[in-house]
């Protein structure tokens, strides 16, 4: 019998975990290393004056196959999220520190005609187009799921979804060689994009266009566990029949006797016939040794640490220059903004004010 480790507990570990089970079947032993005391990575939840609380990976888009398909399978009943008593007057504002950019409903007709009045029917429908053509080679790869292609380099996997147009540029340099007027990038999509990424337009163009994606450019819905996308992933676990072991960090992967091997800092080093990595290698503080001796796990790449915080209370709406607090607020890359993004999350009943 195959015993498969995997490290990191998030999305990837846990579908990881629950999509070996479906091609293995009972033929495997899967363990699960989570240096946390919980499940879930950047998914979240947390009680907040007496609410259940969402942190980090909050919403799901209904054209992510494999986390609707996991949701069937686990009998989760994935939903729109909803405030029950909302405190803002539904718009939704752009807003650069300063003075609004843009504010109108947050609704699936007025919204989109104003981005139209905005920004053009065109630049509207030209980065439409792109959301969509990214979109559907991103879709591409459950078919090559499908038919049981395996790829030995990430690269191998992008050229044979068509991805490589979207991942050798910037979302910014892609608009522009479509014709999308800056404008639409600067303000809106960027606007996004921090609150998704706490990035801008210059993210790779496969990263925005997907979170574009998820904004309602390309259509589908996005949902959510009712009782937290944790659970979600503590489920895909369960179905799995993995071991999990909380609070367990990984600080080494060698080999011995030929087989990849995983150690602890308490000492612990154990031989599997595979390890999945789910997690950044450069955050994980692992020392990986291939048959080679040691392998580069800093790859250059950037990180940045984002900050959620969550407050029980009223809004003074002038500090927005308005009459009401806008429902949901985008930020522009300006120096002026001192945060990324705010919007409420909640209602407590146990307070009588909202949660944001």
């Amino acid at each position: 019998m195959a015993e498969i480790a995997i490290i990191g507990s998030g999305s990837a570990g846990a579908l990881a975990a629950w999509r070996l089970r479906q091609v293995l079947g009972g033929e495997a032993r899967i363990a699960v290393f989570e240096r946390e005391p919980q499940v879930g990575g950047r998914a979240r939840h947390i009680q907040f004056a007496g609410e259940l609380g969402e942190l980090g990976g909050t919403l799901i888009h209904t054209d992510n196959r494999r986390l609707v398909e996991l949701a069937r399978d686990v009998a989760v009943e994935l939903a729109e999220r909803r405030v029950s008593v909302p405190a803002g007057d539904g718009s939704l504002l752009l807003w650069d520190g300063r003075a609004a950019v843009f504010k109108a409903p947050m609704d699936g007709v007025r919204l989109p005609l104003a981005l139209i009045r905005r920004y053009g029917p065109l630049n509207l429908l030209k980065l439409r187009k792109l959301a969509v053509a990214a979109k559907s080679a991103w879709n591409s790869v459950y078919a090559l799921q499908d038919a049981g292609r395996v790829f030995e380099r990430p690269d191998d996997l992008i050229a044979a979804a068509g991805l490589e147009p979207y991942v050798k540029t910037s979302l910014a340099e892609l608009a522009g060689q479509h014709g999308v007027k800056g404008q639409l990038i600067d303000q809106f999509a960027t606007g996004v994009l921090r609150d998704m990424y706490n990035q801008t337009a210059a993210v790779i163009a496969l990263a925005g266009l997907v979170g574009l994606a998820g904004a309602g450019l390309a259509g589908g819905k996005l949902v959510a566990a009712p009782q937290g996308n944790s659970t979600l992933l503590a489920k895909a676990l369960a179905k799995a029949g993995a071991e999990v072991r909380l609070g367990s960090r990984v600080d080494g992967i060698g080999r011995r006797d030929g087989k990849p091997t995983v150690s602890t800092p308490d000492g612990e080093s154990k031989a599997f016939d595979a390890v999945i990595v789910a997690a950044p290698l450069e955050l994980a503080g692992i020392a990986v040794t291939g048959p080679d001796g040691p392998v580069k796990t800093d790859v250059g790449r950037r990180f940045q640490d984002v900050h959620t915080t969550v407050v029980a209370g009223a809004v003074r709406p002038s500090f927005f220059g308005a009459g009401a607090v806008p429902g949901d607020v985008l930020t522009t890359d300006s120096p002026a903004a001192e945060f990324k993004a705010f919007g409420q999350t909640g209602h407590s009943r146990a307070l009588g004010v909202p949660i944001w």
